[in-house]
C-alpha cells in the first residue's frame, strides 16, 4: 500500500488529520497492515483510533510490530471468516486486540461470565457488565409475560444472592482476585 492510498482512504472517511498522521508516522509495513485490514470492513475513524491507541500501546509493551500483532492467528481466522459479515469481523478483532491490549480487564471479564454461568440462572434472566467493567456494576434484567413468572424469577434471582460465586462476582467488579478472601 502506499502512502497516497492511505491518505484517500482517510479522506473518504474524514478523518482528522491527527489520526491520519499517527497512521502514517507508523513503519510502512505496519501502515500496510493496518490498511489491509481498514479497507474491506470499512473502518470509521473512531474504530481506527481505537486500534492504533490499543496497537502501540501493545507494541511498546510487548516490544511486537502492529503487523505482527494483526497477523496474529485469531485475527487472521476472524478476518477470513466466510461466516461473519463485516460488522461482526469488525467488533471481532477490535475485540481480539482489547484483550491483548488489556489481558487483566479480559481474565476478570471472563472470570465473571464463568461465575454468572456457574449461577445456572434460566434464559430470562441476565446478569451482564458493562463494557470495561465501567462501573463496577452488576446489572440485572429479567422477562416476565405473567406475574407469577416474575415472581417466579425473583424467587430463583433471590435463592442465588448468598451463593460465593455472587460474592466472587462483586469482589472480582471491586478489583479483587478470588485469591483476596
Amino acid at each position: 500500500m502506499s502512502e497516497p492510498e492511505i491518505r484517500e482512504y482517510a479522506k473518504e472517511k474524514v478523518f482528522h488529520t491527527q489520526t491520519l498522521a499517527r497512521w502514517l508516522a507508523w513503519e510502512q509495513p505496519d501502515r500496510d497492515a493496518l490498511h489491509r485490514l481498514a479497507l474491506p470492513l470499512k473502518i470509521g475513524e473512531n474504530h481506527l483510533r481505537d486500534l492504533v491507541d490499543w496497537l502501540e500501546e501493545i507494541s511498546l509493551r510487548d516490544g511486537l510490530q502492529v503487523r505482527q500483532t494483526l497477523g496474529n492467528g485469531s485475527i487472521a481466522a476472524l478476518e477470513s471468516d466466510p461466516r461473519l459479515g463485516r460488522a461482526d469481523k469488525l467488533k471481532r478483532i477490535k475485540d481480539q486486540i482489547r484483550r491483548r491490549r488489556f489481558p487483566r480487564l479480559a481474565q476478570t471479564e471472563d472470570s465473571i461470565r464463568a461465575r454468572v454461568q456457574e449461577l445456572k440462572l434460566q434464559p430470562e434472566i441476565r446478569l451482564t457488565v458493562p463494557p470495561g467493567l465501567e462501573g463496577g456494576r452488576l446489572r440485572v434484567e429479567f422477562d416476565a409475560s405473567s406475574q407469577d413468572e416474575l415472581r417466579r424469577l425473583i424467587a430463583k434471582l433471590a435463592g442465588v444472592t448468598g451463593k460465593e460465586a455472587v460474592r466472587e462476582i462483586f469482589g472480582l467488579l471491586a478489583g479483587r482476585t478470588p485469591e483476596d478472601k
